[in-house]
């Protein structure tokens, strides 16, 4: 089926998510690396503006992925996976808000609050591993946002997903 939130042809959503995932990542491994390298300030620096970067670049993909969600996917047999996708990513988002509020200022270098703004990137870096599985699946079992060869292609899908188009009102 094809993702109505497209540039000629290509869907949004799924080219705009390699961004976030990769500074998502960057930032924990970042954390890794100031924790490694008896906690140079640098690495503390990167990982904060990196997960600032993560954030407000998963919320630009997050539009069209909430046009995918409302236009499309909500109307077929991988609703459910759609909904848990996008809670996924919504609380990785909310994750690293947390963490970066926490760093704010300096405000987590050493002790207590170090260790959970770790464990919250991990926690978020395995959210967003499990949502990325879950959008795989959307994609290559249910064809979601796809571009079929031809219009009985297309049709068939309709048809696999039982999708009506849903009512004006």
């Amino acid at each position: 089926m094809r993702s109505k939130l497209s540039i000629a042809g290509h869907p949004l959503h799924p080219t705009l998510v390699a961004l976030p995932i990769g500074l998502f990542v960057w930032t924990f491994i970042a954390d890794l690396v100031y924790l490694g390298r008896d906690k140079d300030a640098t690495w503390y620096d990167i990982s904060f503006w990196t997960s600032v970067a993560a954030i407000v670049t998963a919320l630009v993909a997050a539009l069209p992925g909430f046009g995918d969600y409302f236009t499309m996917a909500r109307h077929t047999d991988a609703r459910g996976m759609a909904t848990t996708h996008m809670l996924l990513n919504l609380a990785t988002v909310a994750v690293f808000i947390v963490a970066a509020a926490l760093m704010w200022d300096d405000g987590a270098v050493e002790g207590g609050r170090l260790t959970g703004v770790v464990i919250l990137h991990a926690i978020g870096v395995g959210m967003l591993a499990l949502s990325g599985w879950l959008g795989g699946e959307m994609v290559y079992k249910h064809h979601l946002a796809v571009v079929p060869d031809d219009a009985e292609l297309e049709q068939a899908e309709h048809r696999r997903h039982d999708v009506h188009e849903p009512q004006r009102v």
